[in-house]
């Protein structure tokens, strides 16, 4: 078998997951991850939403799996992880980027759970009432209302996501938790110093809980060069594989809307704009659309790229497979099971 049919064959193969998706959520973007033979997609269902905006966004979703059943599996389960590549469909898992849907009631997030939400978020990038964002100007940790909220959702097999999220109090919700928890879409600060990005003892703390960081392709996360590659990429899979092992390392590329050639440049500036005004964003983190996703992997539909990639780093094709989904769906296993 040669090189390219070897990285095709094992990437038809693999069950991928891409654990944070928000150009998912737009228009007919989904069909790229299924050009990319992706088994689950992941989108931001909501973020910094009202509970009524949330349940209708939901809806919606809803809505969409079942106009587009032919192409589209709500995922709940692992079984239906299993069920989705069996059947050749794109898998969807509802995630929260940001807590504020909850506002502030636990019981909400039975509800949300009942709606089919799996993984939500702490924070993002500045303080709520959960904790401190990762961009946020102090560092001061979880309040009690979050350490409430960590019980609750490991009580309700909700995956915890510390991505966006402040370092204390991601160590504090990681020395707490009595489930694995993920950095859904988070880098190598030691390769990319950002405030987006993790340090090594937060990598540690992750790899101590059993848990996942998918590597975000964000370009300003992933290289200071404004035009990353897929090797940029692959590096910091390989930093953290040879911190903690490859067994806490995933995929999270973080397509999103002002991507060069995907998405409408106007819609995305306005976008860019909010979120500067607003103060989620801080100009020195974010460089303003368009942005160029590492060369190779571009948009969704060249997944079977990074597959190639990490095969040519010298990854086996067992660990290329626990890289691509098999290690997200670990932590699944044992969170959503209760």
């Amino acid at each position: 078998m040669d090189e390219k049919e070897r990285y095709w064959e094992l990437h038809k193969e693999a069950i991928v997951i891409d654990a944070t998706c928000p150009l998912g959520a737009v228009d007919h973007y989904y069909k790229r991850w299924i050009e990319g033979g992706v088994t689950v997609m992941i989108p931001t269902i909501a973020a910094n939403h009202s509970c009524r905006e949330t349940i209708g966004r939901i809806a919606a979703w809803h809505r969409t799996i079942e106009t587009h059943s032919d192409e589209l599996l709500l995922v709940t389960s692992v079984d239906d992880i299993y069920r989705a590549k069996k059947e050749r469909k794109l898998g969807v898992i509802f995630h929260f980027q940001d807590s504020l849907p909850i506002e502030g009631d636990l019981n909400l997030l039975t509800i949300y759970r009942q709606l089919g939400v799996r993984i939500i978020q702490l924070c993002y990038n500045v303080r709520n009432f959960i904790g401190d964002g990762c961009d946020e100007r102090t560092d001061s940790g979880l309040s009690q209302f979050g350490v409430s909220a960590v019980k609750e959702m490991n009580r309700l097999g909700i995956v915890i996501d510390l991505s966006h999220t402040g370092y204390q109090t991601t160590m504090e919700v990681m020395k707490i938790s009595e489930k694995p928890v993920i950095f859904s879409h988070s880098n190598v600060y030691q390769l990319c110093p950002s405030p987006r990005n993790i340090k090594d003892d937060q990598i540690k703390a992750v790899a101590e809980k059993d848990g996942v960081i998918g590597i975000v392709g964000f370009p300003a996360f992933v290289s200071k060069s404004d035009t990353p590659t897929v090797d940029n990429y692959v590096d910091h899979i390989d930093y953290i594989a040879k911190l903690v092992g490859v067994r806490h390392v995933g995929i999270g590329i973080d397509y999103y809307e002002g991507m060069d050639g995907i998405a409408s440049m106007e819609e995305a500036t306005k976008i860019y704009d909010q979120l500067i005004t607003s103060g989620k964003w801080k100009a020195e983190s974010y460089p303003p659309p368009p942005w160029k996703y590492p060369s190779g992997i571009e948009d969704p539909s060249k997944f079977p790229n990074l597959t190639k990639a990490l095969l040519k780093r010298g990854y086996s094709e067992e660990h290329v497979l626990q890289i691509l989904g098999g290690n997200f769906i670990r932590v699944y296993e044992e969170v959503w099971a209760k």
